[in-house]
């Protein structure tokens, strides 16, 4: 029973008798040169890991933005502001209070030059780059002193009023509302929430609709007038459940959505039209969960671009990928449990990725050949479909999974003549050497990755204890992971997980097994 389904996305649905697929800590390519159901079509691949970047000060990390130029990138962790370099040397900049997201934006402005824009619900801020000026703008500036978001468009900085309709402007390359430009979201009474620049037209996020806006200058010469108009014909009658949800993504942008049908849709919002993105399985794992504080950011790696969506109060993170149009979990490992993943934000920066934490004021950098969450253990998870025949009993003999073999680690003691063995040596050689002579190079986790096999009976209400066998030592190419007498069952799940910090790739997977009667 070759490539029976195991490679694949998370998939649980509401009844697990149905489909319990997980998928944590992977996510599946796709080989469009392979015909339809040949060997490794579809392959999982490990998530990236990352490396502390810098230390700033301790507290979430509550937002990021690589200022246009890519010299700086603003960062705001715990109370405090930060002007990065591309060397990652953080340099004060002023103190922001709160604990909740910000939002930043920048403009270059006809005074100042490039300057950032920064609000974070009371009160709004700037920093100059070229004189590292930072202002509290005071409440004479603009029709209102808060803002809880902001973009930029046409160099316009925007921003709302939280609580309202209204939304505003600066002047024109300005980071100053003298002019008080603002507007109202009022083709439908609800809240205006978030907002979004997307191809030059500004996107208004209400409770319940969103609608579209867009610059057409100042219509009244003799007058100074808002910028921006009401498209005709663009109301999207979906708005968005979580205001810090919302992400430029692809040729779109994505949110976690809500009507007044109801909420926890995540889809995106494209040439004007809502398209659902999520599976039922993703709403199915928000029922009943406090979706409001919902925060998302986008990457690019790889060809894959990712909407990473990260629910706090239900400690969950999922990921759609824009490539293999699949959900994955990404979550960190502490104590034994699965948590949401670290991120708070995240940005490319000077030809990286970087995130921030949402506890410690760490910054990290991602990367998809680093294989720890800064030291700590990542654990890898996949959860195959059901097996059935009518319910009829099966006798399973072997399982083989078809890992990317020979990625085991040198040892910690690389004078040590055995691990030298192994580093240098063919297969036949380790085998001549025998395998009881290498158990001291094994002392290291991922010396000799261990893959975990378990398995349930019950549709995934009970699992087996772990069995454990190689993925293959450094060099040994031709390694297999096998299991072989798992026994009878007439619905059986397998489970395999990996917490070595390797390279885990899964290409296929093998299933030799009979059918019985009854």
């Amino acid at each position: 029973m070759p490539d029976f389904g195991f490679v694949g996305p998370s998939y649980e649905a509401p009844s697990i008798y149905q489909d319990a697929q997980e998928c944590i800590n992977f996510y599946p390519e796709v080989d469009p040169t392979k015909p339809p159901g040949t060997r490794g079509i579809v392959a999982l691949y490990p998530t990236p890991g990352y490396t502390m970047a810098a230390q700033l000060e301790v507290g979430p990390v509550r937002g990021m933005r690589a200022l246009s130029g890519g010299q700086y990138l603003v960062v705001v962790s715990g109370g405090s502001a930060y002007a990065l370099n591309t060397s990652m040397v953080a340099t004060f900049i002023g103190s922001i209070p709160g604990a909740g997201q910000v939002s930043i934006s920048d403009n270059v402005t006809t005074a100042n030059g490039l300057t950032a824009y920064i609000v974070n619900g009371p009160d709004r801020y700037t920093w100059v780059a070229a004189t590292g000026v930072f202002t509290q703008l005071p409440p004479t500036d603009g029709p209102w002193q808060g803002a809880n978001v902001c973009e930029v468009v046409d160099n316009y900085n925007i921003y709302n009023q939280p609580g309202t309709q209204n939304w505003a402007a600066t002047d024109l390359g300005s980071s100053l509302s003298t002019n008080a430009y603002y507007g109202a979201k009022d083709g439908a009474p609800d809240t205006l929430v978030s907002l979004i620049v997307d191809h030059r037209q500004v996107y208004l996020l209400g409770e319940f609709t969103t609608e579209v806006w867009t610059d057409v200058g100042n219509q009244i010469p003799t007058i100074i007038s808002f910028p921006f108009a009401r498209v005709p014909g663009t109301m999207v009658q979906h708005g968005i459940a979580a205001q810090f949800s919302v992400a430029r993504f692809a040729e779109a942008f994505m949110f976690v959505s809500q009507d007044q049908r109801g909420q926890s849709i995540i889809g995106m919002i494209a040439g004007y039209q809502f398209q659902r993105v999520s599976t039922h399985a993703v709403e199915q794992s928000l029922v009943g969960q406090t979706i409001s504080d919902a925060i998302a950011w986008t990457y690019q790696i790889e060809g894959h671009e990712f909407y990473v969506v990260t629910f706090p109060s239900a400690d969950l993170t999922w990921v759609y990928d824009l490539a293999s149009q699949a959900w994955h979990k990404w979550l960190s490992f502490a104590d034994g449990e699965f948590h949401r993943h670290r991120s708070n934000c995240g940005t490319n920066f000077a030809g990286s990725i970087f995130i921030g934490d949402y506890q410690n004021g760490m910054l990290y950098k991602l990367s998809n050949t680093v294989y720890t969450d800064a030291d700590a253990t990542i654990r890898r998870l996949r959860r195959a479909p059901h097996l059935t025949t009518d319910l009829q009993r099966q006798y399973f003999d072997e399982f083989q999974i078809q890992f990317q073999p020979g990625v085991g680690l040198v040892g910690n003691d690389p004078s040590d003549p055995l691990e030298a063995l192994l580093t240098e040596s063919s297969d036949d050689l380790l085998t001549e050497s025998g395998d009881d002579l290498l158990v001291s190079v094994a002392t290291t986790q991922g010396v000799d990755p261990q893959a975990m096999l378990r398995w349930s009976n019950d549709g995934g209400s009970t699992w087996s204890n772990e069995h454990w066998t190689s993925i293959g030592r450094i060099g040994r190419y031709q390694n297999r992971a096998i299991w072989r007498r798992l026994g009878m069952a007439r619905d059986r799940i397998f489970e395999v997980s990996i917490s070595d910090p390797v390279k885990a790739v899964i290409v296929s997977a093998n299933l030799k097994a009979s059918v019985g009667d009854n």
